[in-house]
């Protein structure tokens, strides 16, 4: 469009060059052959016909005097003067009557045509250019919905390439360690159901043998009914372990919560374990004061009993266990102390995860199932708290859990 308008600005102003040159040629002739005669109307016939022009003279009386005439839908006119004297008024166009004449139609037409061809050739090579974007700007994001497909069929070993613009990166990042965390816990998995089918096969395995021993009148009755009722003790001790653990990992759904004096829990909970420290020669105190907060006194009691339980399973005869409780500032707390075998510290990231025990002989020895430490952690956090644990090998460990304490005004209702 805009090559268009500028070839026709061009022809017009040609055309209006045409007219002022024919008006001063008109002039000379009408001051050289005195008058508009047939001679000078001849000679600007002549003129005009060079340049393929149509030409008509307006005299001043508005007569007009048709020297080349034909169609006029462009024209251009100019005044022919002499010594300051009108002495006509010429109209000239081409003999198309167009803007532009025969001979530069044929040009018109190509630059037309050169026009579409480069208006075309852009918008293909636009075309083009915008294809190879897309394809470089959606090759990335393929490659990482290739992966996402791989890791929802459950090819855990499935990457996304991080390449092409950042946020793509970003999200080909996020995509890999998801795929990661979703490894470990896969093999978390693996390792606990092993874990769970060796605890269960041992007590299994303990029936299996005495029941055969039994048939085969190998042991005395007496004998094998006591051991058998041992190991199914132990088998329903570690299934209410797995209960427990069921119920801890949605605790949420299940605290009845309640002004409650963690004093009070522990005290009670600390003469239940009173016979059973000193079965096993090991010294037991319990000491505290007053310590009010919001919670289930049945789950606070359960992480009392699984943190005395632990101090029992860990510590020889001879040594001590005490049970405290109290407060400072926002919070109440209740702690676990032994002179045990304590927790090497390469291990204290690893005593809240349910199967997994530091000393798996000495453990199973005692009953333990990898799960107590696993529930307590549970219970406490849904209680909105928090446990600490400090350990050296060889002298012992405190366990210490710290709930938001409950002021003593909010008391008045329990």
């Amino acid at each position: 469009m805009g090559l268009s308008s500028r070839l026709e600005r061009a022809a017009r102003a040609r055309l209006v060059a045409l007219a002022g040159h024919l008006a001063s040629v008109a002039a000379a002739v009408y001051e050289g052959s005195g008058g508009w005669t047939p001679e000078a109307r001849t000679e600007l016939r002549h003129l005009a016909a060079l340049d393929g022009l149509r030409l008509s003279l307006l005299l001043p009386g508005h007569e007009v005097v048709p020297v080349r005439p034909g169609p006029a839908r462009e024209v251009a006119r100019a005044s022919v003067t002499s010594h300051g004297r009108l002495l006509a008024t010429v109209s000239v166009s081409y003999t198309n009557g167009a803007l532009i004449p025969n001979q530069d139609q044929g040009l018109e037409s190509s630059l037309d045509r050169l026009h579409l061809v480069a208006a075309a050739v852009a918008a293909f090579a636009a075309l083009v250019v915008g294809l190879g974007l897309a394809e470089a700007l959606s090759r990335p994001l393929r490659r990482t919905q290739a992966a996402a497909e791989r890791l929802e069929q459950g090819d855990l070993e499935a990457r996304a390439e991080a390449t092409g613009a950042p946020e793509v990166q970003a999200v080909g990042r996020a995509l890999n360690r998801l795929a990661e965390t979703l490894g470990h816990e896969e093999e978390l998995r693996k390792q606990k159901m092993a874990d769970l089918a060796h605890e269960l096969r041992t007590p299994v395995n303990g029936l299996l043998f005495r029941i055969e021993a039994a048939e085969d009148g190998l042991l005395p009755l007496p004998e094998n009914l006591a051991a058998m009722h041992d190991e199914a003790t132990r088998l329903t001790r570690l299934l209410d372990d797995l209960s427990r653990l069921g119920d801890a990992e949605r605790p949420g759904l299940l605290l009845d919560k309640a002004p409650v004096n963690l004093a009070e829990v522990a005290e009670a909970v600390g003469r239940a374990f009173a016979a059973r420290f000193s079965q096993a020669g090991i010294a037991f105190s319990s000491t505290g004061a007053p310590a009010w907060a919001l919670g289930d006194p049945g789950r606070i009691e359960q992480v009392v009993a699984n943190l005395l339980s632990n101090a029992l399973a860990y510590t020889e005869p001879g040594g001590r266990v005490s049970l405290r409780v109290g407060s400072a500032g926002p919070e109440a707390f209740l702690e676990v102390a032994d002179t045990g075998i304590g927790i090497d510290p390469e291990d204290l990231g690893h005593i809240y995860t349910r199967f997994w025990r530091g000393d798996r002989s000495r453990s199973r020895s005692t009953g333990g199932s990898g799960i107590g430490l696993a529930i307590v952690k549970e219970l406490v956090r849904a209680h909105g708290g928090h446990i600490d644990v400090d350990s050296v090998p060889g002298r012992g460990s405190r366990f210490k859990v710290v709930l938001p304490a409950l002021k003593r005004g909010a008391t008045a209702g329990s």
